[in-house]
């Protein structure tokens, strides 16, 4: 009888357990996060959630006279915020950034990044090679919290996304050239969303 009652708990264990896809594991962790009431509003170098415009452009204008960042661009002509980057990649490159603002306040933010050395003909520099680079940059940078998950975009391809408390990164390509990159307060994409339904 034992035996039995064992080969029923062994064959449910093998059989009855549905492996979870990428992206019911990546539900199930916003839920999770989200009902754990922890908040987390850090993006990078002292920008964080909540932080007005004017205190964005005061801290970035400190960060200009130090000569860390300067004026950039998305490449379609809007205005961003460019950082240099010398020696994180295995090549040089450009990191455009700008933050999303709700009321004034900062929600979100995009980042976008190519090698500066880039042309069509030269593989090894463009957004295919590069994505795997910035994945292992904000893995090292992001180290803290919950692992990336990685999942697949059907328009976009592979797609790594991470989320601790409110915050959410997500890393996919923009395009052959550029990787991007979207930190976003899930808190307030979720108040956002309610309002919009009402």
């Amino acid at each position: 009888m034992r035996t039995a009652g064992l080969i029923i708990l062994i064959f449910l264990l093998l059989f009855g357990c549905k492996n979870k896809t990428p992206l019911e594991k990546y539900e199930e962790l916003v839920a999770r996060e989200l009902a754990s009431n922890k908040k987390n509003d850090s993006i990078f170098w002292g920008i964080r959630f909540g932080m007005t415009q004017k205190q964005f452009f005061n801290h970035c204008w400190e960060m200009n006279k130090k000569g860390i960042i300067t004026d950039g661009t998305d490449g379609k002509g809007n205005m961003y915020i460019l950082y240099k980057l010398k020696n994180e990649l295995p090549y040089v490159a450009s990191m455009n950034f700008y933050p999303k603002f709700n009321d004034s306040t900062i929600t979100g933010m995009k980042a976008l990044y190519h090698y500066d050395g880039w042309v069509p003909w030269n593989k090894s520099l463009s957004a295919d090679s590069l994505l795997p680079n910035i994945v292992r940059l904000y893995k090292k940078t992001y180290n803290d919290g919950n692992a990336f998950i990685e999942m697949n975009d059907k328009k976009k391809g592979p797609l790594f996304a991470k989320v601790d408390g409110n915050r959410r990164i997500v890393i996919t390509k923009e395009d052959d050239v550029q990787v991007k990159v979207e930190f976003t307060d899930l808190l307030m994409e979720h108040k956002t969303k309610k309002q919009d339904a009402n």
